[in-house]
């Protein structure tokens, strides 16, 4: 008999109510590979995409049709055990025939990165505290710092990576010596701008990195909203200030991914992912849209199981289609759904790549995480026919 729960349960297409489930492409990546996928309503595999790296987190298809794919950098620094499965660097924009046509590499990025019309890229970083910094630093697993008592910070930044070359990377401005033309247009740092009074992390989450900052977007005012898991908020930063305008947390939100602004009103879409819910003894995700007043609009939850038939104890998503359905990921289990507006299932399939981490990490970073045979990916995401005109089924 099976022993792997999730192969056992089954992999592939679950079921599809094809009336009422959006058209187009799902894509994903699986975390223990280096290949994308782009699946069908079906079920069917319709386009793979072989890449030089594991992922670091999660690919997009930008508005020409390539891929933006964000790869584990090979030479970033062993900082800590988990940096291993989470850190990100090699940020890649890849023709569908798989043709490398720009990238640009920042060794200390992590898990999200956002490709823009205009060539910039926003994304997550980090650097080591000041011993003073560090010391400011509240909550979490008493002495969980990283070796040598190093806190990491969470920095975003705003660059310009291809003005005079189609390969670039951070040591152009970061005093490394780089002469490939990327441009720092912007840059933040967490512990400059967060009270750490109120900024506080999780009593059963470790202080090495703070205040693990796990998604990062643009509002429609062009200021940055962000995520931290570690201290269960999402908040908005004033580009011109640096200050922090808006800030969601704990109720409404908790451990939460993927926040990103759905219309002009403001209102934010995201994965709260539940693991420290206060007053609940049973964790349970769900995916919300949070209005600026920090009012829960809309919810999804399994309420046929009470919740428990809908958990995401890390990573995962949540898409607003065009036809008002909703696409979620439970992302450790490989599990994506399309729900409707009503909460109703239409669409279920669960990654059936499914494999450990020997084959795309070193034996140094298999030492510092727990493996096994994982089909887990970090988002996904769905495209209408007619922004992939190149595919053809």
């Amino acid at each position: 008999m099976e022993q792997n729960t999730i192969r056992r349960r089954g992999l592939g297409l679950h079921g599809v109510d094809a009336e009422r489930v959006s058209p187009g492409y799902v894509l994903y990546a699986p975390l223990t590979s280096n290949t994308a996928h782009l699946v069908s309503t079906t079920g069917k595999e319709v386009h793979r995409w072989k890449l030089p790296y594991r992922p670091g987190r999660h690919p997009r298809i930008l508005a020409d049709g390539n891929l933006a794919y964000n790869g584990a950098h090979p030479d970033s620094p062993n900082f800590f055990p988990k940096w291993a499965k989470y850190r990100g660097g090699v940020m890649m924009q890849v023709s569908p025939d798989g043709e490398i046509l720009r990238q640009y590499s920042d060794p200390l990025a992590h898990h999200d990165q956002h490709h823009f019309d205009d060539g910039t890229i926003l994304y997550s970083t980090q650097e080591p505290l000041s011993s003073a910094e560090a010391a400011r630093v509240q909550g979490g697993i008493p002495s969980s710092e990283a070796p040598n008592g190093i806190i990491y910070g969470d920095c975003i930044k705003l660059v310009q990576p291809w003005s005079t070359s189609n390969i670039s990377s951070s040591a152009d401005f970061d005093g490394s010596g780089g002469k490939s033309g990327a441009k720092l247009l912007w840059s933040w740092r967490a512990i400059d701008h967060l009270d750490p009074n109120v900024f506080v992390t999780h009593r059963d989450m470790s202080r090495e990195h703070w205040p693990m900052i796990n998604g990062v977007a643009l509002d429609s005012a062009g200021d940055i909203i962000a995520s931290s898991r570690n201290t269960a908020s999402v908040f908005i930063v004033s580009r011109a200030t640096g200050a922090v305008k808006r800030r969601i947390a704990a109720p409404v939100v908790n451990q939460q991914h993927c926040p990103h602004e759905i219309n002009e009103a403001g209102d934010i879409l995201l994965l709260d992912n539940g693991n420290f819910r206060p007053k609940t003894t049973v964790p349970f995700s769900r995916a919300i849209i949070v209005s600026k007043e920090g009012v829960v609009k809309w919810e999804y939850k399994d309420s046929s199981t009470g919740g428990l038939g809908f958990f995401s104890p890390f990573m995962g998503s949540a898409q607003k289609l065009a036809g008002g359905n909703v696409l979620v990921c439970e992302a450790p289990t490989g599990r994506i759904m399309e729900v409707t507006e009503g909460g109703e299932v239409v669409w279920e399939f669960v990654v059936p790549q499914m494999e450990d981490y020997k084959e795309v990490m070193t034996k140094e970073e298999l030492a510092g995480i727990n493996n096994y045979a994982t089909n887990g990916i970090f988002r996904a995401y769905k495209y209408r026919p007619e922004e992939v005109p190149w595919l053809k089924e």
